[in-house]
């Protein structure tokens, strides 16, 4: 084994990468970042070595490196792509910080600080050029990134997180926390014989899967599963591109090939097919999963389109988004999808996330302000009845929600203590009844009692309800048809507790605090305010909280 022992420029950290001495064709680059200088330390990202050391025991030449500086990353980098030219099969594993542009995306090496659009590119390393490399081998190549919500600062231009990646073709990308990324790596990904959609299948739902999952690929070959050749990376290739010359192109090389009867089918099929059937074939050939088809309506309803469901199913709803989402592009609106256009919609869904979450961000930023000036304001801060109720109605779910629904509380017992019999009595019944007509008839027995004030409060609120009724009742009966199960729904409450909403306990319960959350999600993205969670809602949670 040969080691190198590289120093960062502070002369605090030891940065050590090692390569394997050993014969093997199959090359891995595995770099786990966890103690950044300059940023809040990644978790769990240091586990990428982990996978190192299991992809060196299958035989690996491995190019590893814990809490590397740029130095050290950019002599990684240049050993990596000294070897590259030999290698059959690629495996690249990053686990740290990421950002980026509207146009690519950089891994960040721990000493970076602050980096922005035009500093970036000299210490981080741009996945859409490392991906550009391992694209030369075409059905060959695999890139796990690991990543979390960790924070960073960052300069001008550039976002935190993962954003667009220009797929090559035959490269597969899966992308996770970086514990989730390294588990499902060593016991999906690294078994002999399994390709990389069954790897991917088995793996939990937030690992996400992009470019080319095809059991034509694998990260280590065996007698229980297909094996990719060179062939089959041409094919995959060909059917991305799907044309005349690209057809002819393969049939050049591969004349008896195992798939010259499928590209001579292919080329007569262009005389005798309309060009839905043509793109129904090309869609057809790639064998979409449920997970795969879910994740493209899940990115077409972010940009607008609407597919009338996530559900992985593309029926009428899901082909007519397809079509006009093909058209806004001048792309010939056949309702099916070519391997280039699912990698689009793709990059422009993470592209559109990312603006409609710092979109949000400033508008609740906003809202919250609005909030804290009304409740000063209106009298609420001092305790004053009427400001307590002119705050509530106008901020039912506000940030001082809950405190001045407290003190009217203690406010409306003390009244009931000193009111009259007759109108205390009434005004329990009025509890009691607690609808419209319950509150009509107390204020019109006592339109100056002690609770006209709250029972006209009331009246209001439950005449928005009476008129929204409608809306609310199908939000509700949405949010049932999803079908969530515990664990998603402790995803939701997470996502809104992450996103500072306070939807309470994350335990599933989706109670009065989870709906006030939901509302507040709402109302900051101009939804419907409804507190239910809705189609809409769950596709924009899951694009601003990664996934």
């Amino acid at each position: 084994m040969v080691r190198y022992i590289l120093r960062g420029t502070a002369a605090v950290f030891i940065f050590l990468f090692s390569v394997t001495a050993t014969l093997a064709q199959d090359l891995a680059l595995v770099i786990g970042n966890k103690n950044y200088v300059n940023a809040e330390w990644m978790t769990d990202a240091n586990s990428a070595l982990r996978s190192a050391r299991s992809l060196r025991r299958a035989g690996y030449t491995v190019i590893s490196g814990r809490d590397m500086d740029r130095d050290a990353t950019q002599r990684a980098l240049q050993e990596f792509v000294r070897r590259l030219g030999d290698a059959e099969r690629v495996v690249v594993m990053l686990s740290g910080h990421f950002v980026h542009s509207a146009s690519d995306t950089w891994f960040v090496p721990v000493d970076a600080n602050a980096p922005n659009l035009l500093s970036v590119g000299f210490s981080g390393v741009s996945l859409n050029a490392l991906l550009e490399l391992v694209g030369q081998k075409p059905g060959g190549a695999a890139v796990f990134l690991g990543t979390s919500e960790a924070r960073m600062n960052i300069g001008a231009g550039l976002l935190t997180g993962i954003g667009p990646l220009n797929m090559p073709q035959g490269v597969f990308v899966a992308t996770g926390q970086p514990a989730e990324i390294d588990r499902s790596f060593r016991r999906h990904f690294l078994v002999p014989g399994v390709g990389m959609a069954d790897a991917l299948a088995a793996a939990p739902d937030s690992v996400q899967g992009f470019g080319y999952i095809s059991n034509y690929a694998s990260i280590l070959s065996g007698p229980t599963g297909p094996q990719q050749t060179e062939e089959q990376g041409y094919w995959q290739a060909t059917l991305d591109a799907s044309t005349k010359q690209a057809m002819r192109n393969y049939l050049n090389r591969y004349p008896n090939g195992k798939f010259a009867d499928d590209a001579h089918d292919w080329i007569d099929s262009q005389d005798t097919q309309s060009p839905e059937d043509i793109a129904k074939a090309v869609e057809d050939a790639m064998a979409l999963s449920r997970v795969e088809r879910r994740k493209i309506q899940e990115n077409l309803t972010l940009l607008g389109y609407d597919t009338r469901g996530v559900d992985g199913i593309f029926g009428r709803g899901t082909r007519a988004a397809i079509s006009a989402w093909q058209g806004a592009q001048n792309l010939a609106p056949t309702g099916y999808l070519r391997p280039k256009q699912i990698r689009k919609i793709g990059n422009q869904a993470a592209v559109r996330a990312a603006e409609l979450a710092e979109e949000a961000r400033r508008k609740q930023q906003e809202l919250d302000q609005a909030d804290t000036d009304f409740w000063r304001s209106s009298g609420a801060a001092a305790g004053r009845e009427k400001g307590l109720r002119r705050y509530l109605r106008r901020y039912p779910e506000g940030l001082f929600s809950q405190l001045a629904e407290s003190r009217l509380a203690v406010i409306q017992e003390q009244k009931r203590q000193n009111a009259l019999g007759a109108d205390r009595a009434a005004w329990d019944d009025a509890r009691a009844g607690d609808d419209i007509a319950a509150y009509e008839g107390y204020l019109q027995d006592f339109p100056q009692g002690a609770f006209a004030e709250e029972a006209t409060s009331r009246l209001e609120t439950l005449r928005a309800q009476e008129t929204r009724a409608a809306e609310i009742a199908a939000a509700k009966q949405e949010e049932e048809s999803l079908r969530m199960n515990v664990i998603a729904r402790i995803l939701v409450e997470r996502r809104l507790n992450a996103l500072g909403l306070e939807a309470g306990n994350e335990d599933g319960q989706f109670d009065k605090k989870t709906r006030r959350a939901l509302r507040r999600f709402q109302r900051a993205r101009d939804f419907p305010v409804t507190g239910f969670l809705t189609r809409q809602t769950l596709v924009r949670m899951i694009a601003e909280t990664g996934g």
